[in-house]
């Protein structure tokens, strides 16, 4: 697997900064707060970043692979969180062809 979580993230600490950042005003969206979690850990204490654009130019089974399987390791670190993984990973297959289009026009050199 390519996407990877960041070893040893302290989900207590994680948590307690995004309640930091939402007490601050600087979450500007309406999602409950185990969503901006698992945003939080793809985004900020995995490697997601520095792949995303080159997962999404593979075929859409394997960025699936790829998505469920950081989700997985996300669960692992609070159970609680495994239905709103589902969620999102719901929302991650819906990006898939949207993301593939921008890979192969942007970075790629295709149209």
């Amino acid at each position: 697997m390519i996407l990877k979580l960041n070893e040893n993230i302290n989900i207590k600490k994680v948590k307690a900064s995004l309640k930091n950042q939402i007490q601050k005003g600087l979450c500007k969206n309406n999602y409950d707060f185990e969503i901006n979690l698992i945003y939080k850990i793809i985004h900020e204490h995995s490697n997601y970043e520095l792949y995303q654009w080159q997962l999404f130019g593979n075929d859409k089974e394997i960025v699936e692979q790829e998505i469920k399987s950081l989700l997985i390791d996300i669960t692992s670190l609070d159970r609680k969180l495994a239905w709103d993984c589902i969620s999102i990973f719901s929302r991650y297959q819906s990006l898939y062809e949207h993301r593939n289009e921008v890979n192969k026009k942007y970075f790629e050199g295709k149209s």
